[in-house]
């Protein structure tokens, strides 16, 4: 594994940390978010949507560039913007710069970024495989959805190693639009169950399933959508046991859409399945101070070859207690120590962690938080991302952390 474009961490009060533009393992390449905080700590193009989405994309084509590879090897952006309003601006640049790319894409309204002046951050993946990757339902439009702007891209990208899919919402594979388009708990249960169906059959169609799905997140508009949404999650992946982070977010990408999905899915190698450490009901787990009775079967730890996944880590502690009520960072503070002990059972170490993502629920718990997580991983200088988001699983969980490490014997 090589960490590539390394510079200090220019959030507020971690500007003393080391994260990584780009960290590249075998023909993956996992990188920071894309946005315009520049490394001095000044803002591009404050106010200008488009502006700010060019600085992105500079930026995470100079990470690709470090690490050998080009834009056109991204293979899905998760693009985060504060106001739906931006859209066009946004999306209008990116199809601009990435004429020739077809990327799986997932569109969220998120409560605040890294800084206040942010209006746009591209979470970007990519890989620089041997072979050309292999498109899934590729799609053209001369206006998405009537939203002003063209898009092109493709529902999953295949390489040999990785299935990455389109977020799923509830709306049908043929752009037809919204199911049940309420605010009601069947509406929610409803486009979940769409969108579970839409992801099983493109798995099919790429080659894939959902037993290779290693991990979900999963985004609501409304934390009471949870009773209706997990349930579904439930009914279409059984026994599979996918780790998985839930995050309340502002919006999405139309305003008819209540819940989406986003998977990492990995292909398995010699018939042999990925392991699931730690396996439990979500009805016998505890967010926050209340049990929840969703229905579902996930794990904490999902390992594929070297490749080792986790669930979104908070202040619940691995015995089910809730550390650190109120105190944002006394929370971060118990979901590094869970990492680190999930990461030892499963053969890995902090200083192998490739990516981090960091939720909070509030910005002013950002500096507190982010300086939490980046000096427990101070060796590893990760790729790093970072969002407000409106809420997690419960009141009481005030952020969260993704975790994606490659163990040694993958490194090159």
């Amino acid at each position: 594994m090589e960490r590539f474009a390394t510079e200090n961490a220019a959030f507020p009060g971690c500007s003393s940390m080391r994260i990584a533009g780009a960290v590249r393992a075998g023909e993956r390449v996992y990188l920071s978010g894309g946005n315009a905080l520049r490394a001095e700590g000044a803002i591009t193009g404050p106010g200008d949507a488009a502006a700010q989405t060019h600085a992105a994309l500079d930026k995470l084509e100079a990470s690709l560039k470090a690490a050998g590879g080009s834009l056109t090897n991204l293979t899905k952006l998760t693009t985060c913007i504060v106001d739906r309003g931006y859209r066009s601006d946004v999306y209008g640049v990116i199809t601009e710069r990435l004429p020739n790319v077809r990327p799986v894409s997932t569109g969220l309204v998120v409560a605040g970024l890294g800084r206040p002046e942010l209006i746009v951050q591209i979470d970007a993946d990519a890989a620089i495989p041997s072979k050309p990757v292999r498109y899934t339902r590729p799609y053209t439009f001369d206006s998405w959805h009537g939203q002003g702007f063209p898009w092109h891209g493709s529902m999953v990208v295949s390489t040999d190693d990785e299935f990455f899919v389109r977020g799923q919402t509830g709306s049908g594979l043929d752009h037809s639009g919204i199911v049940a388009k309420g605010r009601s708990l069947a509406d929610a249960g409803a486009q979940a169950d769409l969108a579970l169906r839409n992801l099983a059959l493109l798995l099919r169609e790429a080659g894939s399933s959902m037993e290779e799905v290693c991990k979900i997140t999963v985004y609501i508009s409304d934390r009471a959508y949870r009773p209706a949404v997990y349930p579904m999650i439930g009914k279409h992946f059984g026994d599979v046991r996918p780790v998985s982070t839930g995050i309340v977010t502002t919006a999405f990408a139309r305003p008819d859409i209540l819940f989406e999905i986003d998977v990492v899915a990995i292909r398995s190698r010699d018939g042999k399945p990925h392991q699931r450490l730690r396996p439990y009901h979500s009805s016998a787990a505890k967010y926050g101070t209340e049990s929840q009775k969703l229905d579902c079967k996930f794990c904490m730890i999902a390992v594929a070859g070297d490749q080792v996944i986790l669930r979104g880590q908070t202040g619940m502690g691995l015995d089910e207690k809730l550390y650190g009520a109120g105190d944002a960072k006394a929370q971060a503070e118990q979901a590094m120590d869970n990492v680190e002990t999930l990461l030892a059972e499963a053969g890995a170490g902090l200083d192998d962690v490739a990516k981090a993502t960091v939720y909070v629920t509030e910005s002013d718990f950002l500096p507190a938080v982010n300086e939490t997580v980046l000096k427990r991983l101070s060796k590893a200088a990760p790729a790093f991302t970072t969002l407000v988001v409106k809420g997690l699983a419960s009141p009481e969980l005030l952020m969260e952390v993704d975790i994606v490490a490659v163990r040694k014997s993958r490194h090159r």
